[in-house]
């Protein structure tokens, strides 16, 4: 009975079509599969440089440069992975179907973007608002509630400072 089989099989695939192909002179179309996965495309219009995708990737091959107003990837490093995708919080990277194209140099792909510059504040103001925030942050945090074993432990250890404290006062006195 297995040989039967083994013939209808052989049979069959004389005259059907291949289910292969001769790579380097054919090729399989770009959306043959729904689940491919080629390379990283960003909208830099609606990036906001937040670096999440940066801290996501798993190999490094993304670099964020908030300042210089940077998006950076190595394409030849990312495994197409797709986390990076996945944790985008504006939803601008994507994943492209075509895979990286093939080079004799490896290289970094840069996106740039220009930011806008913070607004200058005169040192003046910068002095009053830091003093502002200060006094307001001592009048903000009021001291939390302590049950009295932590009063307890916390005079034990006032105690027990003082204690070595004198002690090492007592000794240096001693010594000179």
């Amino acid at each position: 009975m297995g040989g039967f089989k083994l013939g209808k099989m052989t049979l069959r695939s004389l005259f059907s079509k291949p289910a292969t192909v001769q790579y380097p002179a054919e090729q399989v179309p770009a959306r043959s599969y729904e689940a491919m996965r080629g390379h990283v495309i960003n909208d830099l219009d609606v990036c906001i440089l937040c670096g999440m995708c940066q801290r996501a990737c798993p190999v490094g091959a993304i670099v964020v440069d908030r300042k210089a107003g940077d998006w950076i990837i190595n394409p030849y490093e990312c495994v197409q992975c797709a986390r990076c995708v996945h944790e985008c919080p504006k939803k601008c990277l994507s994943m492209g179907a075509d895979p990286t194209p093939v080079t004799a140099k490896l290289g970094t792909v840069t996106m740039h973007k220009d930011m806008p510059a913070k607004p200058a504040r005169p040192a003046a103001k910068a002095a009053e608002a830091k003093a502002a925030a200060v006094g307001a942050g001592a009048a903000a945090k009021p001291k939390p509630k302590l049950t009295p074993e932590q009063e307890a432990r916390v005079a034990a250890a006032r105690a027990k400072k003082e204690a070595a404290k004198k002690a090492a006062e007592a000794e240096a006195g001693q010594e000179g």
